[in-house]
Parts: C-alpha cells; sequence; structure tokens
C-alpha cells in the first residue's frame, strides 16, 4: 500500500513539473494564463513565478502523504493531469 502511495505522490510532482513545462511553452507561444491567482503570481514575480508554484506542489504532496485513503490520493493525482492535458492540446492546437 506505502508503494501505491509513495508512486501517486511523486506522481502528483511529475504532473507539476509538466505544468511548469507545458504552461511555459504556452506563454513562449504568446498565450496567456487561464488561472488568475497563476496570472497575479506572474505578474508579481515575473520570471520566478515557478517558485511558488511548484511550492504549492510541495504542500499538496505533503498533504497527500499523510492522508491514508489512497483512492483520494489517486483522485488528487489525476486532478493535478488535468492542467497538463489541457495545456499539451493548446500546445498541439487543437483547442
Amino acid at each position: 500500500m506505502n508503494l501505491v502511495k509513495a508512486l501517486l505522490v511523486l506522481l502528483v510532482l511529475v504532473f507539476g513539473c509538466a505544468d511548469l513545462a507545458t504552461t511555459n511553452k504556452i506563454l513562449e507561444l504568446g498565450f496567456g494564463e487561464a488561472n488568475p491567482f497563476m496570472h497575479m503570481t506572474q505578474t508579481w514575480f515575473g520570471v520566478w513565478w515557478m517558485i511558488p508554484k511548484l511550492g504549492l506542489t510541495f504542500v499538496i504532496m505533503a498533504l497527500l502523504w499523510r492522508s491514508k485513503n489512497v483512492f483520494n490520493i489517486a483522485l488528487v493525482a489525476a486532478f493535478c493531469s488535468t492542467p497538463v492535458i489541457n495545456n499539451a492540446l493548446l500546445i498541439a492546437g487543437v483547442i
């Protein structure tokens, strides 16, 4: 059970890093940030906006590690994949 939990929490980190990479690519393409909170963070921190974003990812990981319900951890991991999928679709030009 702990192996599954560890893999799911690690997957949240992978999705967080993938979100950063795909968001940077979208910003390079001239699109803007759709999330108002992250847009505000990008405005305040400039190129350093990635630090609060990764910090939030680590907070989520810490909270998930304390959870005893693997199903809920899997749901959060799946939810964390949605921005990455959306960004990848934008980059591909589907949306």
